[in-house]
């Protein structure tokens, strides 16, 4: 007939993909004040798993090779983090007594990880600021 058209499915909707983790450089401070090297690997940014509270949110380094947890993180309203250089994001950790360092590859990953710090550290904080 004419002006009948075929009914096709609608394709299946394609589920969100979370964004790719930035890569990143992990050292810490050693005990004559320099940094060790703690290798490679993705950061990222989520809830801490098995938590039932939404304040729970961890920053997570996990190793680019073996996929093993290099790092992880309660992300804290304290005023304990610092951006550097544009492409390096550094905190004093008062549970281990150790200052951490992450080197970006590129501003740009380096400021989408700041901000979202910021925000965490915005919801955390009582005031909402």
């Amino acid at each position: 007939m004419p002006g009948k058209k075929n009914a096709e499915p609608a394709p299946a909707a394609v589920p969100p993909q979370p964004a790719p983790m930035p890569p990143v450089k992990m050292f810490r401070s050693n005990d004559g004040g320099g940094w060790d090297d703690y290798g490679a690997g993705r950061v990222t940014i989520d809830h801490l798993e098995g938590s039932t509270s939404e304040k729970e949110i961890v920053l997570a380094v996990i190793d680019a090779e073996n996929k093993e947890t290099m790092l992880l993180h309660l992300i804290t309203p304290d005023d304990i983090y610092r951006r550097r250089r544009g492409t390096f994001i550094s905190w004093f950790d008062p549970e281990t007594g150790l200052s951490i360092s992450l080197s970006f590859l590129d501003a740009a990953a380096c400021s989408d990880v700041w901000d979202t710090i910021c925000q965490v550290q915005r919801k955390l904080r009582p005031d909402g600021w």
